[in-house]
């Protein structure tokens, strides 16, 4: 056993006997230090108070600023280049109609035939129709569209 076992060893043995089995009280520069983890980990962790419910008026959008609202940011733009995308291929393939009280121009084309035009540029065709009736761009009637099945359906811009 060397010296500096022995040392510890009776230092150990030294405080079990008095019994003071009290921590020692950690030197300032580790006291700093903790204080300064503890306060990063409380901005990088969420807490309570953060956490909203789906009453608040933030709930479901990313923090601004951040890398996820970025990216929100990002997939809106390439989703509404692949809409125009797809309104500039109804009009060049679809049928003029004549303008309406409601509308100055009017292009009308089957969904077999968009998609047999569209299946070669890109396979989210019928993603696309759905956002673009959500925007109030494009109208057809069911929910969705199937190949095959609703072929035949018009699809009206």
């Amino acid at each position: 056993m060397s010296s500096n076992t022995r040392k510890a060893g009776t230092a150990a043995e030294a405080m079990s006997e008095q019994g003071n089995s009290k921590p020692r009280k950690p030197s300032p520069e580790i006291c700093s230090l903790m204080m300064q983890l503890s306060a990063k980990l409380e901005t990088l962790s969420p807490s309570v108070k953060d956490h909203l419910t789906p009453c608040d008026p933030g709930y479901g959008t990313p923090v601004e600023g951040s890398v996820t609202a970025f990216r929100g940011r990002k997939a809106h733009n390439q989703i509404a280049r692949e809409i125009i995308e797809l309104c500039q291929i109804i009009t060049m393939y679809g049928q003029k109609r004549e303008p309406s009280i409601i509308s100055k121009q009017c292009f009308v084309i089957l969904f077999g035939d968009l998609f047999n035009i569209y299946s070669t540029i890109s396979s989210k065709l019928v993603g696309l129709l759905l956002r673009a009736r959500k925007y109030k761009l494009l109208q057809f009637s069911g929910e969705t569209l199937f190949q095959g099945k609703d072929d035949k359906t018009v699809i009206l811009m």
